[in-house]
């Protein structure tokens, strides 16, 4: 059986870190502009009172890679990986919604049983870009090993 030498050894032991620099730099664009999108959907409570403030729906929507803030709902990952699991995720982005001072933004996209209407701001978007940035994700993965292979 053939010997791998050992320059081309080093050189693929740095794969899986460039591959993880890269789609964290990627999965952190992709989640920064889909909040973008949902906070211009979001609707603004125009008459605040002493339960809600204006904006603290639109407000409430960000991403993070730890665990979301108190009162929120997760809308969905973006993961670097196809597998379910935790033990397959090695990065793990959450897109949230909601807060202790938007608690209400589940019944603002999905509506109410007593018949206060939906209003999605976060689904919609989730779903009709989903795809595609997915596929940005795995580009720039490619690409980042692609020119670090080129580079040697």
């Amino acid at each position: 059986m053939a010997q791998l030498s050992p320059r081309l050894r080093a050189r693929l032991a740095q794969v899986p870190d460039i591959a993880r620099e890269a789609a964290a730099r990627a999965m952190e664009e992709v989640a920064q502009e889909i909040v973008d999108e949902m906070k211009r959907l979001a609707p603004v409570l125009r008459t605040p009172d002493k339960r809600r403030s204006a904006g603290a729906l639109r407000d409430s929507i960000g991403w993070t890679w730890g665990d979301v803030p108190a009162g929120s709902f997760v809308i969905d990952e973006i993961r670097s990986g196809k597998n379910k699991g935790d033990q397959y995720a090695t990065l793990r982005i959450r897109i949230y919604a909601g807060s202790k001072d938007a608690f209400y933004a589940r019944f603002v996209e999905f509506g109410t049983k007593t018949g206060g209407p939906a209003q999605p701001f976060f689904f919609p978007v989730w779903k009709a870009r989903r795809a595609e940035f997915r596929r940005r994700v795995r580009e720039s993965v490619r690409r980042a090993i692609r020119e670090a292979w080129d580079n040697g």
